[in-house]
């Protein structure tokens, strides 16, 4: 009997009403504030069938899945899979090229107003499906990253057995607050929770399947590579010619990174004002000028090369004088 875990539905996703116009495309609409996870028809029966049955553990060590999802959501089912092996249970999740091999089959299909489905327990074509209407949306996009990883994470553990409980943020909850549980970081940029799975959830999973539980040492974890610190930074003029920032040729640039030049008046260059002047340049100008300033104050001029996410190692930054150009009526001409 092939037991159905219960369907994932995501607010304002594919199949369901978000705060976008008609008119914006699939990409642009906004991001969702919660991952619903609720039961359709056939799950309800299902769970009913498993509440009867009982749901069964797998027996190996090695659980092979073979893939076929799009490659733009690689990063999101690779980081799920990991997240579960490296979680300390005694069975881990192994990736297949052979579709014979694998005891659980991931893809795309149709799965109607939900954006993922699974089985669930150690069951005969077992599988994790993600609403193939994700193809339209932009998986560059750090939020939806970090949703679909949430729904391959949820689906996972209904395929190594586990329902839907009533924790608030535990990853197996019914409806998942993204925005309040902190899954991706506004600040710092560029992160995202390393603790997808919750330590009551992890304990179970050992106390299943064996092994040793382990919980990730760092409170956030990166979206994407750090690129190197921004090095040889200069800064020149400002008292008769534009404020002009110089850098050497990066060392390491993921797709993406840019030179983040931020700036803003003031005494001194400390916390960075939510204000602040932001000009994005690319690395390999290896330099950048300032524009014409309406007045000759003293302003900070920070520079770091952060990848596409915002997140970077460390700021370089000056407080200069802004040049600004003379009027006509202050130029006076050379007798």
């Amino acid at each position: 009997m092939v037991l159905v875990a219960g369907a994932v539905l995501l607010s304002g996703a594919p199949g369901f009403a978000s705060d976008a116009t008609p008119a914006q495309s699939s990409a642009a609409k906004p991001a969702p504030r919660e991952l619903a996870f609720h039961s359709d028809t056939h799950a309800t029966h299902a769970t009913h069938a498993s509440a009867r049955t009982g749901i069964r553990k797998w027996t190996q060590k090695s659980l092979y899945y073979y893939e076929t999802i799009p490659a733009k959501w690689h990063w999101s089912l690779t980081k799920a899979v990991s997240k579960w092996n490296s979680s300390g249970g005694g069975i881990k999740l192994v990736r297949t090229v052979h579709r014979s091999k694998a005891k659980v089959k991931i893809g795309v299909g149709n799965t109607g107003a939900a954006a993922g489905k699974a089985t669930i327990g150690a069951t005969s074509g077992a599988y994790v499906r993600l609403s193939s209407k994700w193809a339209a949306y932009d998986a560059a996009d750090p939020w939806r990253r970090i949703a679909v990883m949430a729904i391959f994470t949820h689906e996972l553990g209904h395929v190594l057995g586990y329902g839907h409980t009533t924790a608030r943020c535990s990853l197996m909850k019914a409806v998942l607050d993204v925005s309040a549980c902190h899954l991706p970081s506004t600040s710092p940029a560029g992160y995202y929770k390393c603790r997808t799975i919750d330590a009551p959830l992890v304990r179970s999973f050992v106390k299943k399947y064996g092994g040793r539980a382990k919980l990730p040492s760092n409170a956030w974890c990166l979206i994407d590579p750090l690129p190197s610190a921004l090095t040889g930074v200069s800064f020149s003029g400002g008292v008769d010619s534009p404020v002009t920032v110089r850098w050497a040729k990066p060392t390491t640039v993921p797709t993406g990174s840019r030179v983040e030049i931020r700036t803003w008046p003031g005494e001194q260059c400390a916390d960075t004002p939510s204000w602040a002047d932001t000009i994005q340049v690319p690395p390999t100008a290896l330099q950048w000028q300032d524009e014409q300033a309406l007045t000759n104050e003293k302003s900070c001029f920070r520079a770091k090369l952060v990848n596409r996410y915002g997140a970077g190692r460390t700021t370089v930054d000056n407080l200069m004088a802004r040049w600004m150009r003379p009027t006509s009526e202050q130029v006076t001409e050379t007798p």
